[in-house]
Parts: structure tokens; sequence; C-alpha cells
């Protein structure tokens, strides 16, 4: 798992050695802890609360159990809430490390490494986001619950396309091409059909007007795509991080050279 690999490879590090880093690796470890939260969230909701899968606030909005009604009581929400932390790390760390390879890539462009620095901020701040997930109780406000994960979908298919875009056509995978727009119909199925549905909700008539089954297909196929998404990227080389100890405002590193303008402020010099 890369999640355990990418562990292993800091832990083992030497000093002094340069570190090799895929930013793709921390994007495929963000997807496997979220499949692990969810695995796990299903099996302690249908241990300890079977009767959430039977009826709760999403099921009634939307006429179906989405696939995030595993980690929404407790005891699952008190596993996976840890395990998203892990999640929004990495994908955060994907996000600064895709656009760190964009900037000092030769063969892109100011204007591109500005789109991918300015998709990639909100990706993360989505992430951050997301977490309110835990937060938010289904109970209380089901639609700032569910808002806390819609919107999730939104910026993380515009981040995808924005990484896809930027890169040479030589370097997409078979296949790519087509699978962005199937990633693009689900994205923007799974987020209309939410907002549709519960903007027309109530307690009288139920969910909104869109058949359960439309929702669902928009909903699982996106996270389907989501497993997928790790395959269908861009090839692109990895980062090497070289770390050296360097002076600052606060602190001399023995034997290095001050800079100019520190040595003439000490001796006077104007």
């Amino acid at each position: 798992m890369k999640f355990i690999s990418i562990i292993q490879k800091r832990a083992a590090a030497a000093p002094g050695k340069s570190l090799i880093l895929n930013p793709e690796d921390y994007a495929a470890a963000g997807g496997e802890l979220l499949v692990i939260a969810m695995v796990l969230s299903w099996v302690l909701t249908y241990i300890y609360d079977p009767d959430i899968i039977k009826d709760n606030q999403l099921k009634r909005r939307v006429g179906y159990n989405n696939l995030c009604v595993g980690w929404d009581m407790a005891p699952a929400k008190y596993v996976a809430a840890p395990i998203f932390v892990g999640i929004v790390f990495f994908e955060s760390r994907f996000m600064q490390l895709s656009y760190k390879r964009a900037a000092i890539d030769p063969s892109s462009n100011r204007n591109e490494d500005r789109i991918v620095m300015i998709v990639n901020f909100f990706s993360t701040l989505s992430w951050m986001v997301c977490i309110l997930i835990f937060v938010c109780d289904p109970v209380e406000n089901a639609t700032l619950h569910t808002f806390s994960f819609v919107q999730l979908v939104v910026f993380g298919y515009f981040a995808y396309v924005a990484n896809f875009v930027t890169t040479d056509v030589k370097y997409h995978p078979r296949g790519s091409h087509a699978f962005i727009g199937i990633f693009g119909l689900f994205s923007l199925m799974f987020g209309l059909c939410a907002v549709v549905q519960f903007l027309m909700y109530s307690e009288e008539s139920g969910p909104g007007p869109i058949p359960w089954w439309v929702t669902a297909i928009g909903d699982y196929g996106w996270f389907v795509c989501l497993g997928v998404q790790g395959y269908m990227r861009p090839r692109a080389p990895s980062l090497r991080l070289d770390f050296t100890l360097t002076s600052d405002d606060d602190f001399q590193v023995l034997g290095e050279k001050k800079p100019a303008a520190e040595s003439g402020r000490a001796s006077g010099s104007p």
C-alpha cells in the first residue's frame, strides 16, 4: 500500500541523503485510506447501529444509502474521523508537490503554473472543509453535512482537469481522455442531483423529483472514478528533495558564510 510505503521511506531516510517523492503516490495513499475508512465504518455501523442503514436523514432525502452513511454515526465516526485527517494530509501533500513540479518543469509556462496553483489551492481547501462531515451531525443539519462533502466533488474534478490539461498530450495514458469525460459526467450527476433532491425535500412529500437510481448512478460512479483516476493521470517525473542546514534571522550555522548584506550591517557599513 502506498501510504505504508511513504511512511517506511520517510522513516528509513538517512540524514544528508536525498528523498525521491512521487506526487501521485500521495494521491494514491489518500485513496487507500478513504477505502479503509469506508470499509471499517460500514462494518462498525452494521454491527453496532444497523437501524441507521434502514432509515436515516440522507436516505429520506435521496431515496437510497449514500456510501458516506457508514461513517455518519458513532462508533464508526470515531474511527473514520482520525483516518480522514491522514486523507487530508496525503491529498494536500499531493496538491503541493504537483504544483511544485509544474513550477520547475521547463516545458510548462507561467500561465499553466498559475492555473495549477489556483485549482490545487482550492482543492486542498476543499479537502479541509470536507472534514466537516464529522462535525455537522446529519440528524441536526443534513443539508450542511451533505454539502460539506458534495463541494469536494466539484473542486476535486476541476483540480484533476487542470493538472491533466497542463501536461503534454504525449504523456496522457490510453483511454484517459474518455475517462475525463466520464468522470465529469458522474461528478455533474452526483453534485446536481444531490443539490436538487436536498433543496426540494420536504417531510410531507419526501425526496425531490429525481428518481433515486439516477442520483445513485452519479454517486457510486463518482466513487468508482475516484479509485480509477490514479491510473489515468498523465505520466510525470518524481521530485528529488534535498535538506541542507542554513542560517536564518535567529541562528548562524557554524562555518556558513553570512550573506553580504548581513556582513555589512555587522561591520557598521551603511
